[in-house]
């Protein structure tokens, strides 16, 4: 399987900003309604504590003209901490019961995640990070300027529509920066809880993965969307990330995930 996009932690201490009192943003004041919404959303994870969920997981294969060549539904149990993913166990492949290899196999790609995990320098896998369907805006803030665009509803709930697009002159030195720093496109944020729900993103600019040895990414398109899943706790519902890339410099490589998150509850 192809190399995934990278997701990607936010850091802690900015959430002190808001846990240290901020005033609430003004509507015209975007920074600090992106910043406020990033601080609660950091504020809300911590408070959460260890959750269960169901994550439905569909990857597509594309043909360069677009043509689906293979596609794979998969279903999980997943538990996660205030850092991101904690673990999560294989239920079910293309609507049936996973067979016990299967459900091996799955422990043993888990088991190899946690130990990359543990690696000097690397506190998360990309891949990890991936999977925990977060999109956290700490670690995106200092990276992007906003422009505020004006109001609309979603699901009858009034919310302020932010373009954002990355500052020039940032630095790079990973993939996961390389990948950050060209994310542009709008985002949608609760008036009145000042959450995020909704980002529309895309990249701005080819980022080579591996010096473009064996992957070039040429295009991703995200689409993320989240909603109250717990009192106070906001997370992601659904989620679809489509790739086109060049392998090897050669060979198309296209992709679409899809996931889909439901069932939160407090871990037992």
């Amino acid at each position: 399987r192809g190399p995934r996009p990278g997701r990607l932690l936010a850091p802690f201490a900015a959430g002190a900003i808001l846990l240290a009192g901020a005033p609430p943003a003004r509507a015209w004041d975007v920074d600090a309604l992106v910043l406020e919404a990033a601080a609660r959303q950091r504020e809300a994870e911590v408070a959460a504590g260890r959750i269960t969920l169901d994550r439905v997981e569909v990857e597509t294969e594309l043909d360069a003209g677009g043509r689906r060549k293979r596609s794979e539904r998969r279903r999980y149990a997943v538990v996660m901490d205030r850092r991101g993913l904690a673990g999560r166990e294989l239920l079910e492949v293309d609507d049936r019961a996973a067979t016990p290899a299967e459900r091996e196999e799955a422990r043993r790609q888990e088991e190899k995640r946690r130990r990359a995990a543990l690696e000097p320098g690397s506190a998360r896998s990309d891949e990890e990070e991936l999977m925990s369907g977060r999109v956290p805006l700490l670690d995106l803030y200092h990276r992007l300027d906003f422009r505020l665009l004006g109001e609309e509803r979603i699901d009858g709930r009034p919310t302020f529509v932010v373009a954002f697009r990355p500052k020039p002159g940032l630095v790079a030195k990973t993939i996961r920066d390389r990948v950050l720093n060209a994310f542009a496109g709008t985002a949608w944020i609760d008036v009145a809880e000042i959450q995020v729900r909704k980002i529309d993103g895309r990249l701005t600019t080819p980022v080579r993965v591996l010096g473009g040895a064996l992957l070039e990414v040429k295009g991703v398109r995200l689409l993320y969307e989240t909603r109250e899943v717990l009192p106070g706790l906001w997370a992601p519902c659904r989620e679809e990330i489509s790739i086109t890339a060049t392998a090897a410099m050669v060979l198309p490589y296209r992709r679409e995930l899809r996931f889909e998150f439901g069932r939160y509850r407090p871990a037992t």
